[in-house]
């Protein structure tokens, strides 16, 4: 029992940073990226904290951990080609995001338009890395680690899906649209957008190999019982939050 207290406190420490962290970026966005350029108190909660940043990033580590434990060599052709292509689409759309007006904003509209160019760009830029790999006599180059990218690339897909499937399931139930990107570009039935995911994947990717080692180091050092004290006078304000102000709707 002593085991499941601890291990369920580490990773309620876990989602709880990621729940602040993932509401600080929310209202900054709003306060001075984004309109309406004043703070805004973002979620459904009343407190400082996002759950769905909390639960996304506890999904990527239960996911990822043992794929980013590895190391994927560019001298593996799949993970070359992959990397090449996320690297090409990545600066491809994001060229015409900022060159092109009007702005593209539905996807099917983009593939029309684009897809085609994006088609080839991605086939020269895969026999010229291909091409260059063979021809390199460099073993630092060979044995380049792409993991990253990788990951980068699962984290994308990962955290849009999870954006979509909320967004899907609180217009449904709750008839709340708590975000719209219709005007957005690249965006998917005003669900999810390219700039949202293109962040969402930049910011986990960072997340997850900067801070998420500084909050292992941190969980093994805390003592059983300080972790679970944490776990109680961050996690029961937490709950009552969510009890009063989303099931009761009392505040």
């Amino acid at each position: 029992m002593k085991k499941i207290l601890s291990k369920f406190s580490e990773y309620y420490i876990i989602f709880a940073v990621y729940c602040l962290i993932g509401w600080l970026y929310e209202v900054f966005m709003m306060w001075v990226v984004c309109p309406p350029y004043h703070f805004v108190n973002r979620g459904v909660l009343l407190g400082p904290f996002l759950p769905i940043y909390g639960f996304g990033m506890l999904v990527l580590l239960f996911l990822l951990a043992k794929f980013m434990s590895k190391s994927h060599k560019a001298s593996n052709p799949l993970v070359l080609s992959i990397s090449t292509v996320i690297i090409t689409t990545f600066i491809y759309i994001t060229t015409i995001e900022y060159t092109t007006t009007p702005k593209i904003l539905r996807v099917d509209y983009f593939l029309e338009q684009y897809g085609l160019g994006l088609f080839i760009i991605n086939v020269i830029a895969l026999l010229l890395i291909n091409i260059l790999l063979k021809k390199t006599k460099s073993k630092e180059l060979k044995n380049l680690d792409l993991t990253i990218y990788l990951v980068f690339l699962a984290i994308w897909i990962i955290t849009t899906l999870i954006e979509y499937g909320t967004h899907y399931v609180i217009d449904t139930f709750q008839h709340k649209m708590l975000w719209d990107y219709t005007k957005d570009f690249l965006n998917i039935n005003k669900r999810v957008n390219w700039d949202a995911s293109r962040n969402f994947a930049i910011g986990g990717t960072f997340l997850l190999y900067t801070v998420q080692p500084l909050l292992n180091k941190l969980n093994n050092k805390l003592k059983d019982k300080t972790k679970l004290l944490i776990t109680l006078i961050v996690g029961i304000p937490m709950l009552l939050d969510f009890i009063l102000h989303v099931v009761l709707h009392i505040i």
